[in-house]
């Protein structure tokens, strides 16, 4: 009886994988190696990762959340360019960076490639910025290396605690581009305050990097690497906090911004108001003024936050 319920459910899997395919056509087109870049390619440990800098100075470390990319930070990047060093990365996988098959896509690694990074482009200590799931890299990074991480800031950032889930498997592969096509506009669109920012323009800049070939294996591989991921420790955390949680947060979980707190009880909290998820793209006045602030205070005055530029064409 086991048996024939087994081999009805694999029939009906291999039933949907195969409408799909003739459904949606192979999404990930673009060849790795072609893709077109705003950045440039660094290698570290034998990945290639995908960077875009901006400015002098002090060094700030950009680091973009799941389905993000350097593009995140289009508006973060020339208002803090004004004063410091910029350098946004792409996670190992994601973005433009390469996806090497297997591997360590844990976000233990992830961070560990953001100090070879700084390693390489000769950046002795910076602050670090994380959005979503970037913000727990930022997290592991600043746990690991206290002495090199001056401030911290955590936009719209995930917790760091462990949540359960189901164990990936290698089957649920074939749906991701189906999920995202058949879900992916109304996604987008929740990851705003106000659904009317979400434009196509800036929805088509983030997809870009998911049409790259090794993207939904990058997306399985961190889901499965990331259940072995340690606790962060936080107590190994020194730098000063900034967190920016947004008043329409609809990805996150409210108790999120209360585990932060709790973790970092000497935090700074700024919320922005009239923003989603994506609050960097939303809001970015308002956040380039709370990071710059923080940023700067104590030192001089507070330099006029860059108005917003839509970068699409230089980012996607």
């Amino acid at each position: 009886m086991l048996r024939r319920v087994y081999i009805t459910v694999a029939a009906i899997f291999a039933a949907l994988v195969a409408i799909g395919r003739l459904l949606f056509p192979r999404w990930e087109k673009i060849d790795w190696a072609r893709a077109p870049r705003p950045g440039k390619l660094i290698d570290i440990d034998r990945v290639r990762l995908h960077y875009v800098e901006a400015g002098g100075g002090e060094a700030v470390v950009v680091i973009h959340g799941l389905g993000g990319h350097t593009f995140s930070f289009r508006h973060t990047i020339p208002a803090l360019a004004k004063r410091f060093r910029v350098v946004a990365v792409d996670l190992k996988g994601f973005g433009f960076s390469e996806r090497p098959k297997g591997g360590d896509y844990s976000l233990t690694e992830q961070a560990r490639l953001m100090l070879r990074l700084m390693d390489e482009l000769g950046i002795e200590h910076a602050t670090v910025v994380g959005h979503s799931l970037g913000g727990e890299v930022a997290m592991r990074v600043a746990a690991a290396a206290p002495e090199r991480v001056d401030a911290l800031v955590l936009a719209a950032s995930v917790s760091g605690e462990r949540v359960w889930t189901l164990p990936p498997t290698p089957l649920f592969k074939p749906f991701l581009a189906i999920l995202g096509r058949l879900f992916g506009r109304r996604l987008f669109r929740r990851m705003f305050y106000d659904p009317r920012n979400a434009t196509e323009e800036a929805r088509e800049a983030y997809a870009t990097p998911t049409r790259v070939r090794g993207y939904g294996d990058a997306l399985y591989e961190l889901a499965k690497d990331a259940r072995h991921d340690k606790r962060v420790d936080y107590g190994n955390i020194r730098a000063p906090v900034l967190i920016l949680w947004a008043e329409g947060e609809r990805i996150l979980p409210r108790f999120a911004l209360g585990r932060l707190k709790k973790r970092f009880p000497q935090a700074q909290v700024v919320t922005i108001e009239k923003a989603g998820h994506l609050l960097l793209e939303e809001r970015p006045q308002e956040c380039n003024e709370a990071i710059l602030r923080f940023l700067t205070s104590g030192r001089d005055e507070v330099p006029e936050a860059a108005e917003p530029v839509d970068r699409a064409a230089r980012f996607n």
